[in-house]
């Protein structure tokens, strides 16, 4: 992974582009939420769609809860070892945009704009997305692929926000198990997280094309397991010459679960199997030397895991 070779080549950034309208006042897109580098001939850049800033961040106590099966006192203890006694999750919604010579890519779309399912507050924190690959001098019609590591919302509302395809010309792609989950009218789905993911379902329609573990659905660009936090939750394998990037969408939320890869958060629909997937995600991005893209922690979202103990921790590569 190296910073040569950025994307945004071209001169038509003037274009008016539909994927977003006017940004919200007061929140520009800043170069601040773009990182470009490459990994190998692929061109990548990082967007956020969005990052948390206090007050609105939220505590670290909502993620790792007793019924999620943190105790109270071992997330307390962690704590108290956190520099400037942390409590809250400083949580990124961090975008992977890929050239690949079948097109534009695009790795989980983020929230949205207009998304008040947090708060109204939260809205104008997010729906970046679209705005920031306008800075990159790309349009609604440029994506080719949009690949979702999972169905939740925060992964996938980016794509369908405005009640249509906010890419149309793109094919999108989950793993089967998680459309079949989702699509499933008799399933245990939680219901505020149904509706979403079947809207996104609905909309794609055709252009959303299931696929398995341990698979090239792009050039360069290939599927890893890591069911557990969701039925059909894949991690992205970027492959170009000799580098590597490991995309590895919601198999942790925050450095803690390196430190303490046994805790689970509400979200994970199977926790047992998502601890079982991020130990084998962590394990070989530690054996390995893999540079990692980390969808939710702080923006750009990228770093280098290492082995700690029985446990591990987490290296933010800085650019």
């Amino acid at each position: 992974m190296s910073r040569r070779d950025p994307m945004g080549r071209r001169d038509d950034m003037g274009r008016r582009d539909p994927m977003t309208g006017p940004h919200p006042p007061g929140r520009p897109v800043s170069a601040q939420l773009i990182r470009r580098f490459s990994v190998g001939t692929l061109s990548c850049a990082l967007i956020s769609d969005g990052q948390m800033e206090p007050p609105w961040e939220p505590a670290l106590a909502d993620f790792f809860t007793p019924d999620a099966g943190v105790p109270e006192d071992e997330l307390r203890a962690a704590e108290q070892h956190e520099e400037h006694g942390r409590t809250t999750l400083a949580c990124g919604y961090n975008c992977l945009c890929v050239e690949t010579s079948a097109g534009l890519a695009v790795i989980d779309t983020g929230l949205g704009r207009n998304f008040l399912g947090y708060g109204p507050d939260i809205s104008p924190l997010v729906g970046q997305l679209g705005a920031g690959l306008r800075a990159l001098g790309f349009t609604a019609a440029d994506p080719a692929a949009v690949v979702l590591t999972h169905l939740h919302e925060d992964h996938a509302r980016g794509a369908v926000w405005s009640g249509r395809p906010t890419f149309p010309e793109a094919t999108a792609f989950a793993h089967s198990a998680e459309i079949a989950y989702w699509s499933d009218a008799a399933s245990q789905a939680p219901g505020e997280q149904r509706g979403p993911a079947q809207e996104a379902i609905r909309l794609f329609g055709e252009r959303l094309r299931p696929v398995e573990y341990d698979t090239e659905i792009l050039p360069h660009v290939h599927t890893v397991n890591a069911a557990g936090h969701t039925p059909g939750h894949m991690a992205v394998l970027l492959k170009s010459g000799r580098e590597r990037l490991l995309c590895v969408g919601d198999s942790f939320y925050d450095r803690l679960q390196l430190s303490h890869p046994e805790w689970r958060t509400p979200w994970d629909l199977d926790g047992e199997r998502s601890v079982r997937s991020r130990r084998r995600i962590l394990e070989r991005a530690a054996a390995e030397h893999l540079p990692v893209h980390a969808y939710h922690m702080p923006f750009p979202g990228l770093g280098l895991v290492e082995r700690q103990g029985s446990a591990f921790r987490w290296k933010p590569i800085l650019f």
